[in-house]
């Protein structure tokens, strides 16, 4: 009992263990401060920046924050630490911050480079530039992409590189469009298929990793599904029709496109297509870049 009481007589006068600074940061405030880059909240190296030569405004920070930043987490107080234990802190953050540079912040999506976002073939339903709100996003393989519109029934654009940045639509909550990861190749105004009613979109099904869209264009059902031509060259585009049609069907293509057609059925006359019969029932065409 004496020694407790002489223990306190020595706490209140001053005179008790200095706080550390170190272990004080690393309970109260690692999980969101790094050295050099900010994750939840900024880096050391901004807080120097900031503070340094400033203890009392730090203090002052730290023990009634407010929320500075746009899409960041407030911070909580930290007035439990003490006014004591805070210049601790401050003392450290100062110390192993010195001459650090802050890492420039990556841009675009955080996510991108997960196993998920990487995995190919890739499939991503997200507002596209240049497209309907049903637009989808289909990663053929590593260099080839294509945005297919489901309100439309019908392929936008494909474009060889990387694939999407989906981080401007995930931050603003679906008020903004993805990114383009790459070149666009091929582009298409309407439907293909000649003289085409409005559509409805079917669904589709997943085949191998890749869609099979499904779509209705009058009486007849349609499905359409693509593949990558080795080496980011092209596209393959195949077409099923059911019931088959009796007439000849017309499919009509950009003819300003730096690309070749060719299909395993039909005619062609420049970049128009004409199947006939048991032709109609299935067919692949071919889109080569040049």
């Amino acid at each position: 009992m004496k020694f407790f009481l002489a223990f306190l007589s020595l706490t209140t006068l001053g005179f008790a263990e200095k706080p550390d600074g170190a272990q004080l940061f690393t309970t109260n405030c690692s999980a969101c401060h790094m050295l050099d880059e900010m994750i939840v909240g900024p880096s050391l190296a901004e807080i120097r920046s900031i503070y340094n030569g400033k203890p009392d405004d730090f203090l002052k920070w730290c023990v009634k924050p407010s929320k500075k930043r746009p899409n960041v987490i407030e911070m909580p107080s930290m007035v439990h630490v003490g006014d004591e234990g805070l210049r601790e802190i401050y003392a450290h953050v100062m110390k192993v911050a010195d001459g650090v540079k802050v890492k420039e912040a990556k841009k675009g999506d955080p996510y991108v480079s997960s196993p998920v976002q990487t995995k190919r073939p890739q499939i991503q339903r997200i507002f596209m530039p240049n497209a309907g709100p049903a637009a989808v996003a289909v990663a053929l393989d590593s260099t080839m992409s294509l945005c297919w519109d489901a309100g439309e029934c019908r392929l936008r654009y494909s474009w060889n590189g990387g694939f999407i940045d989906g981080y401007p639509y995930w931050q603003g909550n679906g008020s903004s469009l993805a990114k383009v990861l790459g070149s666009i190749r091929y582009v298409e105004a309407r439907s293909p298929f000649e003289n085409a009613v409005e559509p409805k979109f079917a669904g589709y099904r997943i085949e191998k990793g890749l869609p099979v869209f499904k779509y209705q264009l009058g009486d007849r059902l349609i499905t359409e599904s693509f593949s990558a031509i080795a080496n980011g060259g092209g596209f393959n585009r195949s077409f099923t029709l059911t019931p088959t049609p009796s007439a000849p069907v017309v499919l009509n293509f950009p003819e300003d496109q730096k690309v070749a057609y060719t299909s395993d059925k039909g005619k062609w006359t420049g970049s128009t297509l004409t199947l006939k019969g048991a032709d109609t029932a299935a067919f692949t065409i071919n889109v080569t870049f040049k």
